[in-house]
């Protein structure tokens, strides 16, 4: 089995004000620059990434950039598209729309924001980048850079969970995760949310 190290970006004003991203094109703020500097030299020392994938979105962009300089970008691995959603106060919504909110932090199949996209969307997304992995043992590691929301998505789809376990899964900026993988869906989650390095 191979290893897939999931890292979500760094940090964010966004992230800071509680405002949805989704594929807003936001940049890292000083903080998060800091946090994916760390992160590049924790992985180059402790992993031997032979292939590297990001969203291609800006903040991801910039993250794995402090990890290696060798990537390729994908729009498979964006943030849920939250329409209309973008760019406002996640507290705004839920009074503006307390039932929808409410589907939305229990990763309702009928979730769907005004414009955006479902969880099984993401899901969609999830399973056509992980047909693009390959499973030769002779190779390195995998490095994944993405987004919170698309990593909860991505871990019970590597895991062959139901839907509603994603929201079980919190993921902290530049965090890394990690997951012993094959084709044969003997996917074993052995690192979660870690944040030691950022110390």
């Amino acid at each position: 089995m191979r290893k897939i190290i999931l890292v979500r970006h760094g940090q964010t004003n966004s992230n800071i004000a509680g405002t949805t991203q989704g594929h807003t094109d936001t940049s890292l703020n000083e903080t998060g620059i800091v946090q994916a500097q760390k992160t590049g030299e924790y992985i180059r020392k402790n992993y031997d990434i032979s292939e590297s994938w990001s969203s291609d979105l800006t903040r991801c962009q910039m993250t794995i950039n402090q990890i290696t300089k060798k990537f390729t970008t994908t729009k498979l691995l964006r943030e849920m598209s939250f329409g209309n959603w973008e760019n406002k106060k996640f507290q705004v919504l839920k009074k503006q729309f307390p039932e929808l909110t409410k589907m939305f932090v229990q990763a309702s199949e009928k979730f769907k924001a005004p414009k955006g996209e479902s969880f099984q969307d993401m899901a969609d997304r999830s399973i056509r980048f992980i047909s693009k992995l390959n499973d030769d043992d002779n190779q390195g590691d995998y490095l994944i850079v993405t987004h919170g929301g698309l990593l909860r998505i991505l871990i019970i789809s590597f895991l062959n969970m139901p839907m509603k376990n994603s929201v079980n899964f919190y993921f902290d900026n530049c965090s890394i995760t990690e997951i012993a993988y094959d084709l044969s869906n003997n996917s074993l989650l052995t690192k979660l949310n870690a944040t030691e390095h950022l110390k």
